[in-house]
């Protein structure tokens, strides 16, 4: 009989670390929550280095071997500790970040320092239905924090998602930058053909003025109902959905 493990054993208490950005830039691997998030990373061919399920869950003690990997069986206070949710549904996997490539996608969706992890994965969400790429700067939350990666439904695993520091990296990759502001800017679906990289900015400052200087091009979502201003990702989301449709 395999031993359980509980929420102390070294297995766990090492995975669990991984909620930190630290330990995952150090080590290069994730954390993944649920059936899904672990299918798309398979589909991918995303490396598994390890799977963690309840004793009782045979289906992903299958698929671990499966992968030809050793199942870790553990007991519900130690999924809780990795999943670091309310209501954790196993299984829990250490997966390999992918290596970075340079973007090649025909847009770009950049977050220029969005740190909530929500809207963060919405954006990335967003960037892989309408075929995008997402890059993101300093100050973003990471996108492959667990919380990200639930946030996007594992769709990091489906589009490039590539970093950024500097505005002439974005061009010398053939993108044209465009700033979204509050005020003053082109209506997006007028924006017309083009290799886009939409930067968005954090939710409360925005884009730092500096960013918006050197744009040679910024939108403006039309409001006709007179909110002063949207959530990011709603934001990037009617964006992304205007250039898209105004393209095709």
């Amino acid at each position: 009989m395999e031993p359980v493990r509980n929420s102390k054993n070294p297995l766990v208490v090492e995975a669990a670390r991984l909620h930190r950005s630290r330990e995952r830039k150090q080590t290069g691997t994730t954390m993944i929550e649920g059936p899904h998030l672990l299918e798309e990373a398979i589909q991918a061919g995303v490396d598994i280095r390890q799977l963690f399920a309840l004793a009782v869950d045979t289906e992903s003690r299958e698929l671990a071997r499966h992968l030809g990997i050793d199942p870790v069986l553990i007991d519900e206070p130690a999924l809780k500790r990795l999943a670091g949710t309310e209501t954790p549904r196993g299984p829990i996997a250490v997966v390999a970040i992918p290596e970075e490539t340079d973007p090649t996608e025909q847009n770009l969706l950049v977050s220029w320092g969005v740190s909530d992890p929500g809207n963060v994965g919405t954006m990335i969400r967003t960037a892989r239905a309408f075929g995008w790429g997402f890059c993101f700067a300093e100050g973003t939350a990471d996108p492959w924090s667990p919380k990200v990666l639930r946030s996007a439904a594992g769709s990091q695993f489906g589009t490039g998602i590539h970093s950024v520091s500097e505005l002439s990296q974005l061009v010398s990759s053939g993108y044209e930058p465009v700033s979204t502001v509050v005020r003053g800017g082109e209506d997006p679906s007028k924006l017309g053909d083009g290799r886009f990289a939409l930067l968005i900015g954090e939710e409360a400052a925005g884009l730092p003025d500096d960013i918006v200087a050197a744009c040679d091009r910024s939108v403006t979502i039309p409001m006709p109902g007179g909110a002063e201003s949207l959530n990011a990702a709603v934001a990037a989301g009617i964006i992304v959905h205007e250039i898209s449709r105004a393209a095709r």
